[in-house]
């Protein structure tokens, strides 16, 4: 065994590898819990409702498919986006997980405009039906769920940039990875159960 002399600096331990990915798979399932409660009271509210032989959607509310459908499809594409991202640190293209995680935020984006779009079309209002009220929670909160998503994918793209991030750790990018399906998959729960079924 080799005598390491006194005051020789020891090589600096990596990082404690997966905590951030399991935060962040405990993290999303919670986020998924809370989805599917929500989900679940609009499902019984709306069940209740058309059963009584009432309206569940105000008369006068103006709730598009084509504007959640092209949100839905953003949010399809930026999954392709988000593995191409996790593919590239993988295999220290940095570059390409860049441009993959800026690709994967502008989507997000879009979705978040598309979405204010629609709040302005559909003449909804929050105090005339809980139909209403049910909308823009689920809504809302998925607008919040996809703000926490990108600060998520940039502050990975910015340690990234720092060189944080290599073959050798790439758990930042899976664990946003993960994070950002959630965020695919409540979607298009959303977009299934109440758009397309209203």
């Amino acid at each position: 065994m080799a005598d390491i002399p006194v005051g020789t600096p020891l090589a600096a331990p990596l990082p404690r590898q997966r905590t951030l990915l399991v935060g962040t798979v405990f993290g999303t399932a919670a986020t998924l819990m809370y989805f599917a409660g929500l989900l679940g009271v609009y499902l019984r509210e709306r069940s209740d409702a058309l059963s009584g032989g009432g309206e569940w959607i105000p008369s006068g509310a103006n709730i598009q498919l084509a504007p959640p459908t092209v949100a839905a499809w953003t949010m399809l594409m930026s999954v392709v986006t988000m593995q191409w991202a996790v593919y590239s640190i993988a295999r220290d293209d940095r570059a390409h997980a860049i441009m993959a995680t800026a690709l994967t935020t502008l989507f997000g984006l879009s979705v978040v405009v598309t979405t204010s779009f629609q709040y302005t079309e559909m003449g909804l209002v929050a105090d005339e039906s809980i139909a209403a009220v049910l909308i823009y929670t689920i809504s809302a909160s998925h607008l919040v769920m996809i703000a926490v998503g990108l600060v998520f994918l940039l502050l990975m793209a910015f340690r990234a940039l720092a060189g944080q991030y290599s073959s050798r750790q790439t758990d930042g990018f899976v664990a946003a990875s993960i994070y950002w399906y959630a965020v695919v998959f409540v979607y298009v729960v959303i977009w299934t159960a109440i758009f397309v079924l209203k």
